[in-house]
């Protein structure tokens, strides 16, 4: 009879122990999604990113301005020229090392999915010790902000690469046809 009951009390502070557990995990877990969601969105911005129309802009920009340093000297181009084209050239300042961050800023937005999905894991099955938990979380948002900053200088940049184009690209090949 002492036995059964002892075996009852045990399993009660055991199961009580164990819900405990999971309870306590469960606003940690909630952090954890929401922060998923957050990248989520953050790469569905980075995806949204016509890359392809911006490297068409690099290059176009690339041939115009190869056309005109071959058929123009400095001193005969015009104010308004020359307005045109100083605001043309922030395509070659912006456009510098583009793929290279495109490709990091996708590696870095799979990483944190990845981690946060171990992490995520890891609390649903009590694998962190509570202590340690908030430690996690607090790097993974830390990651999360340095990774926002850098696709939103990436995306910034590209826009500003697609604006350029389409606003100075035909009249700076307007003045590339006027050369020859």
């Amino acid at each position: 009879m002492i036995q059964k009951r002892f075996y009852f009390v045990l399993l009660f502070f055991s199961i009580v122990y164990l819900s405990s557990c999971s309870i306590n995990n469960e606003k940690e877990i909630k952090s954890v999604e929401e922060l998923s969601i957050k990248v989520k969105l953050l790469q569905s911005t980075f995806e949204a990113v016509k890359i392809d129309h911006v490297k068409l802009a690099i290059n176009t920009y690339k041939i115009n301005m190869d056309k005109i340093s071959k058929y123009h000297e400095s001193d005969t181009i015009d104010y308004d020229f020359n307005h045109t084209l100083n605001l043309y050239k922030g395509i070659k300042k912006t456009g510098k090392n583009l793929d290279e961050k495109h490709r990091t800023n996708k590696q870095n937005i799979e990483l944190l999915v990845s981690q946060l999905d171990k992490l995520k894991l890891d609390l649903e099955n009590n694998a962190i010790q509570t202590d340690s938990i908030q430690g996690f979380i607090d790097f993974e948002t830390k990651n999360f902000g340095e990774l926002s900053d850098d696709i939103g200088t990436f995306v910034t940049d590209c826009e500003y690469i697609l604006e350029t184009h389409a606003t100075y690209a035909e009249k700076v090949r307007g003045y590339t046809v006027a050369f020859n």
